[in-house]
């Protein structure tokens, strides 16, 4: 057994995780923060809960795509390629989708295509897991 595409995934959207997580702390003025950055004016409170959802919905959804592609790496029928390609769409919805919320009070584009690529990344993911099992 051989894991090709889930290690990958998970370093980088680790270190996402890491930094979307470091800008919640720089943005409630976390004295850890302030050894570092200066903090030269208050954030407000929607700029704040708007980074928060981009942090907490990541957090949901990477999980449950990282246990799909664990899954299919274990099984193994199913093609590197293929696995790669779904997780570059799902990669896609999650970082358009967090860059939306974390950096723009309004983006359409971001936030619609960020979910779509989430839902397919998801979808070609389960999908497969379904038909692999039956």
């Amino acid at each position: 057994m051989s894991l090709t595409v889930l290690p990958i995934f998970l370093g980088v959207f680790t270190f996402f995780y890491i930094f979307l997580a470091l800008r919640i702390g720089y943005m409630r003025g976390s004295p850890v923060m302030k050894i570092f950055f200066r903090m030269d004016k208050a954030v407000s409170e929607d700029k704040l809960n708007r980074n928060v959802r981009a942090h907490g919905n990541f957090s949901e959804y990477v999980p449950i795509f990282s246990i799909l592609l664990l899954a299919l790496e274990i099984e193994s029928s199913t093609s590197a390629v293929y696995l790669a390609v779904a997780t570059v769409i799902f990669a896609y919805g999650r970082l358009a989708h967090a860059i939306c919320f974390a950096f723009f009070d309004h983006s359409p584009f971001l936030r619609i295509t960020g979910m779509l690529g989430t839902y397919i990344g998801l979808a070609l993911l389960a999908y497969k897991a379904i038909t692999v099992a039956v």
